[in-house]
């Protein structure tokens, strides 16, 4: 209202200065001034009392207008740093403004308090910044104390892993040596009762031999001859004994040499060539096919074993013929040794054990110890070679024993022979 009161002021002033403009008039036109003369001066007096409008509406209207209309346009840029009236502004003032004026002053003061909102959110966000910084590094220093953790934690777990595997194979390594002992205590309670009782066997005997020549019962040759028989099946038995200790110590000692078959043959034959039983004789028949060859061996273990095989068949054979037959066979570098017996063959339920420890079914009440065929086989594997055992087939009644022993060379010069 304050605006338009200015103008309606500045309008009665200017109507006033035309209504004392025209009254003077006539005094002046008649002092003798012509129309044509005054009109300069009312033209002029008019422009000033425009001009004065003029300067008046710039003052009041336009020049406010104009800033308010440049604030909003900064305003609008999200510019509040430009300023549109200078100065404090008070209550009064804003009271006494016109209204123009008043809208220039209320925009100002919006500027400023936006402007100082401003500066509060970015101090705040600042503030919150710092504050987020902080707690990321805190985040992040907790997170490397995790990791640090974890890491150990693996470690730790890697380590509990590896000692739990540790300890599992321990306790397997125990199982196996507790099943390993308790198998090594039943055979040594296995062999210990077998060794007395067929070290029992042959010393009773001897006593009661003793015993009816001391009476007269029997003959002193008689008692000896009982005495001298039974003495060297105790030696058999003892000697048995000492080379399965000897085996499984490894204490057992072989002296190998070049050795031609033919030769080896012709000592087993000389040894073993008529073996009395109770019931008849045991002739050895000798089958040499091939060239002769010669092999790397010990003489005399060789020969133990080969006897072992037929004072084995002797128990079973009566009256019949042990044949030993040899061949070459130069494909596979081996030679093989055949013991064939025209026994009643071995008993089935023994057979897939033959050559273990302590397996033995003779004819003679079930005597003998079992340890003959395991030192054999232990004997020919120490050669590299292999022995089995299996019943003739076709009819024909008894077993056979196959040994291969690997060939040194394969011929040997006749001179040789």
């Amino acid at each position: 209202m304050k605006i338009i009161a200015k103008l309606m002021f500045s309008l009665i002033v200017i109507d006033a200065f035309f209504a004392g403009s025209v009254l003077l008039l006539p005094s002046i036109l008649d002092i003798g001034t012509s129309a044509i003369d005054m009109l300069p001066i009312v033209m002029v007096i008019t422009a000033a009392a425009a001009a004065a409008l003029a300067l008046i509406v710039i003052l009041t209207v336009i020049r406010p207008l104009k800033s308010l209309m440049i604030g909003a346009a900064q305003v609008s840029r999200g510019n509040y740093n430009r300023s549109i009236h200078r100065g404090e502004i008070s209550k009064s003032r804003l009271k006494s403004a016109s209204e123009m004026s008043r809208t220039v002053l209320a925009f100002e003061m919006m500027r400023r308090k936006i402007l100082e909102l401003e500066k509060d959110l970015h101090s705040s966000i600042k503030s919150k910044t710092r504050d987020n910084e902080r707690f990321n590094d805190e985040l992040v220093e907790k997170e490397k104390v995790l990791q640090r953790t974890n890491a150990q934690l693996v470690g730790q777990s890697m380590d509990l892993q590896q000692i739990n595997k540790e300890l599992t194979s321990k306790n397997k390594e125990l199982t196996e040596t507790n099943a390993k002992l308790e198998k090594l205590d039943k055979m040594k309670t296995d062999f210990i009762l077998i060794a007395a009782h067929e070290l029992r066997t042959p010393i009773q005997p001897i006593m009661s031999a003793v015993h009816l020549a001391e009476k007269g019962l029997i003959s002193s040759e008689e008692a000896w001859k009982q005495i001298a028989s039974e003495s060297k099946r105790l030696s058999n038995v003892a000697n048995y004994i000492l080379d399965v200790g000897k085996i499984e110590s490894g204490t057992f000692t072989y002296d190998k040499k070049p050795l031609r078959i033919k030769q080896l043959i012709e000592s087993i034959s000389t040894a073993t060539s008529k073996l009395a039983t109770e019931d008849g004789v045991i002739s050895v028949k000798i089958d040499l096919e091939g060239e002769d060859v010669t092999i790397v061996a010990d003489k005399e273990r060789i020969l133990q074993a080969v006897a072992n095989i037929i004072h084995n068949a002797v128990k079973f054979a009566k009256d019949g013929v042990i044949t030993l037959r040899t061949r070459a066979d130069y494909d596979r570098g081996l030679v093989e040794i055949k013991i064939i017996d025209n026994g009643p063959g071995v008993p089935s339920e023994i057979l897939p054990v033959l050559f273990n420890k302590f397996v033995t079914k003779t004819m003679e009440n079930e005597r003998g110890t079992g340890l003959g065929l395991f030192i054999t086989k232990n004997i020919i594997e120490a050669h590299g070679g292999t022995i089995e055992a299996k019943n003739n087939a076709d009819g024909n009644k008894g077993a056979t024993f196959t040994i291969t022993l690997p060939i040194h060379a394969q011929k040997v010069p006749s001179r040789m022979v």
